[in-house]
């Protein structure tokens, strides 16, 4: 039906004429009256049929004919009526629908993202152990580095055989501080053997020339 159309007006534009009515004059007070009220109100519905009853050029007396009338718009009311409710309801569901479409296309999309910044996390992690760093990548940590963390000496490189090895690039950061400073301090210490070795060999030389000087003075002493 059409929207601008009164769900009556087809009906009227047939019964009226045959009531004996005018369709434009008369149609607007039973459509505004099913409109506003209906059958809520029974006398007032008898009143507008008394109206028209009074007004037919030809069935003024036809009992049947008005109480078939009655009959006819009350039901189509119902009818609408009822129309009218399912139309929202489905309407409703309608709504309903899509709401929970949209739902549980928002909720698939926030765990899509959950998921992939869990893979995210698991490779950055597994990126940061050692075996799975490239030689290039080791070199790089092995030449800078990274600013190790208060207890980084305390937990790596203490000498225990059984330490649990370094996994993450911080922690190989901080094993390579410390076997360099451990390199450097072994290099000190034989730094300092050597030169001790060296002064005590200048001794024993000069010891020995000075012994090697006595000696030949005591010779030519002897040949005087």
């Amino acid at each position: 039906m059409d929207a601008d159309r009164h769900y009556l007006d087809s009906y009227l534009s047939d019964i009226l004429p045959a009531l004996g009515l005018d369709v434009e004059a008369y149609g607007p007070y039973v459509t505004s009256f099913m409109t506003e009220g209906g059958d809520d109100d029974g006398d007032s519905l008898d009143e507008l049929i008394d109206l028209l009853r009074a007004s037919s050029e030809s069935h003024g007396d036809d009992d049947s004919a008005w109480e078939t009338f009655r009959q006819e718009i009350t039901q189509r009311r119902l009818d609408y009526l009822k129309g009218e409710d399912l139309r929202k309801e489905m309407q409703a569901l309608d709504i309903q629908a899509a709401t929970r479409a949209n739902l549980q296309k928002e909720v698939e999309i926030s765990q899509k993202n959950a998921h992939e910044l869990e893979a995210r996390k698991r490779m950055e992690l597994e990126s940061e152990k050692l075996e799975n760093m490239s030689e290039a990548k080791i070199a790089l940590m092995a030449k800078y580095g990274y600013e190790e963390e208060d207890d980084a000496d305390d937990d790596i490189g203490n000498g225990d055989e059984d330490a649990e090895a370094p996994k993450t690039n911080r922690e190989y950061a901080a094993a390579m501080s410390l076997q360099k400073a451990q390199k450097q301090k072994s290099a000190s210490v034989q730094t300092k053997q050597e030169a001790r070795q060296e002064t005590a060999k200048a001794k024993n030389d000069k010891l020995a020339k000075k012994e090697e000087r006595r000696k030949k003075a005591e010779k030519r002493e002897r040949h005087r």
